[in-house]
């Protein structure tokens, strides 16, 4: 069994949804890009063996003028990919202060959220202000990592 391809929400898995939804249905286009788009929302990851050839959108990089606004990638949440860095691995190695500077680089409470729940440490929902979503995603971090010490001695 050959390797897979892992794909996260944005372009290329809703290129997946869409080649598939294309093939298989005989749907409109503007109602193949809503499937594929509401697909990828509900989608976090997949693991792919066979990635299909979306004839539209090859074409579509032709004429750069002629991909819809739908299709345009943009920083909402459901593109941010919390996987990005650990958390764990960031403090072990760079410390809170270089924890601190990694995240200053996710700019929503939504992304910072899902950031927290996906690297499994626990921030308060009370919490609004950026800095303090920050601050207790450090803090968390750091007794997830004193765990994990005490665990292993």
């Amino acid at each position: 069994m050959s390797k897979g391809t892992q794909l996260w929400p944005g372009d290329k898995m809703r290129s997946f949804f869409s080649a598939h939804i294309r093939r298989e249905t005989s749907l409109d286009n503007a109602a193949a890009e809503r499937l594929a788009a509401a697909l990828t929302k509900a989608v976090n990851r997949m693991l792919v063996w066979d990635m299909p050839v979306d004839e539209q959108l090859a074409a579509s990089a032709k004429a750069p003028e002629a991909v819809p606004e739908a299709t345009k990638r943009h920083a909402r949440a459901e593109n941010f990919n919390p996987y990005l860095f650990s958390a764990i691995v960031v403090l072990a190695k760079q410390g809170r202060d270089g924890l601190i500077k990694r995240l200053q680089e996710i700019k929503s409470a939504e992304n910072l959220r899902a950031f927290a729940e996906a690297q499994h440490v626990p921030v308060d929902a009370k919490l609004r202000r950026l800095d303090d979503i920050r601050k207790a995603i450090v803090t968390a971090a750091e007794q997830r990592l004193a765990d994990r010490k005490a665990a292993a001695s």
